[in-house]
């Protein structure tokens, strides 16, 4: 009798344990989005948090919130935080014979599914005590093309992204025009033939410059499981991260990176960043070109060809290549391009922005001597566009050099104010673009944090 009454305590010690890490709240919750019946699966641990973490799991084609795609409940139970795992709607999948589907509509541009998702931000807000400064979005194949149009249209609701076998492909092509510079993961298997592993490295190329980081990684290689390449934060910017994952083929999860998890991994990269990280919004691409040890006529570029200094940005055959290429892109609005023309004195570059596709014309031609800090202001007119961008000299024989190739919006959404003599009487601290606390303003655009946990950028000329 002793001996069964040591063995129940023991269970009833076992299950007390279990029903410690239970989940408070794991249940499917049914939302109205407009005029649309939708649902999700909503995740609270027995210990979640005040003013905790929300995470957003987006499944892949042909999937639902049931699969718990990528897998974050053990996460959610060890960090106290919340999660969702969104429901797609039926989609319609040329890749698929053009079935319909449980999926996203991630074309990069605005749907009911973007609409959907701010609004289980709300429901989950009206319920339970969240950090909207630390809000994360991740996905699984179509989940992952959809985080990317999460990235793109939310940047500034979302502080950080990560994807699991999935970008933008086909009928998705890759939207890169956001808001804001995105912290961004991506894990890709190399032998994955579904959402090609063979095309990836051109998504990352693109988001790199989108992002203004250096584009030559830092590489780390574990034999027989991952090379990881991390793409240093630019002036304004954000990391990008790449794990190409030895033997993977098209799967939410893998054991190969240096947590043994994927959604370990895509977490830990998360939740390093909030929407209070220091960014410059006006950062629409900076390439880098003259970056040492980055051969940019291999990432897309013409170097070096006749009279052309250096060209980006060309029509592509779209069903060779599942429609992923090298891609410059701008939404309407105003934009500063700002580069140096490296050469002779009295020697001439003339730049060149033009339309891809469609109308194909000209957005502006301009002539400008050689010199540094050369400045061009221009407006796109119209709604998302791709771009071909051209600089060329005279004569083949003249030595010219293009570097520091930035651009800029400068439309009145992107809150940089002019600086007032009084901007910092009240400010809590004063810092860089790259988030370097400094002691005074400095030239260019500051960001000044409030005593009331508010930032705004400044611009000190």
């Amino acid at each position: 009798m002793k001996n069964f009454r040591i063995s129940l305590l023991t269970a009833m010690l076992i299950l007390g344990g279990a029903f410690a890490w239970a989940a408070k709240v794991d249940k499917a919750v049914n939302i109205k989005v407009g005029n649309k019946n939708r649902k999700y699966r909503l995740y609270v641990p027995n210990n979640v948090k005040e003013n905790t973490a929300l995470v957003f799991c987006l499944h892949g084609t042909g999937g639902s919130s049931d699969n718990k795609q990528p897998a974050f409940d053990a996460i959610a139970n060890s960090e106290g935080i919340i999660v969702v795992y969104g429901h797609g709607e039926n989609v319609t999948f040329p890749f698929f014979g053009n079935m319909q589907l449980p999926g996203w509509n991630s074309t990069g541009e605005w749907s009911g599914d973007i609409d959907y998702i701010k609004a289980i931000i709300e429901d989950v807000a009206a319920n339970y005590s969240i950090d909207r400064k630390r809000i994360y979005c991740c996905g699984f194949s179509n989940g992952g093309m959809m985080t990317y149009t999460v990235a793109n249209l939310l940047g500034d609701v979302f502080a950080a992204y990560a994807s699991i076998s999935g970008y933008p492909i086909n009928e998705f092509h890759l939207h890169h025009t956001g808001a804001r510079p995105v912290p961004f993961l991506h894990i890709h298997g190399t032998t994955d033939d579904l959402v090609k592993s063979a095309y990836v490295s051109k998504i990352i190329d693109n988001i790199v410059a989108r992002n203004g980081c250096n584009p030559v990684p830092e590489v780390t290689k574990v034999s027989g499981k991952f090379t990881k390449n991390v793409y240093a934060a630019g002036e304004g910017g954000f990391p990008i991260v790449f794990y190409s994952i030895n033997g993977m083929g098209h799967s939410p999860e893998t054991s190969s990176t240096e947590d043994g998890n994927a959604s370990k991994t895509m977490w830990n990269f998360m939740k390093q960043f909030t929407l209070d990280d220091p960014c410059d919004p006006t950062l629409k691409w900076r390439p880098c070109i003259e970056q040492e040890g980055w051969e940019p006529q291999k990432h897309g570029w013409t170097i070096n060809s006749g009279t052309t200094i250096c060209s980006f940005g060309k029509d592509q055959n779209t069903n060779a290549n599942a429609n992923v290429y090298p891609s410059l892109q701008f939404i309407k609005g105003d934009y500063r391009l700002s580069f140096n023309a490296i050469g002779e004195a009295g020697k001439q570059v003339t730049v060149q922005l033009k339309r891809l596709a469609g109308k194909k014309d000209e957005v502006f031609t301009k002539t400008i001597e050689v010199g540094e800090n050369r400045i061009i202001e221009f407006n796109i007119p119209d709604e998302w566009a791709e771009f071909n961008i051209s600089f060329t000299k005279e004569n083949a024989e003249d030595d010219i050099t293009i570097t520091g190739i930035e651009i800029h919006s400068i439309n009145g959404t992107t809150g940089i104010n002019e600086i007032r003599s009084d901007a910092t009487s009240s400010a809590a601290g004063i810092y860089s673009i790259s988030g370097a606390r400094m002691n005074s303003l400095t030239h260019g655009i500051n960001i000044i944090k409030g005593h009331d946990g508010k930032t705004r950028k400044v611009l000190s000329r």
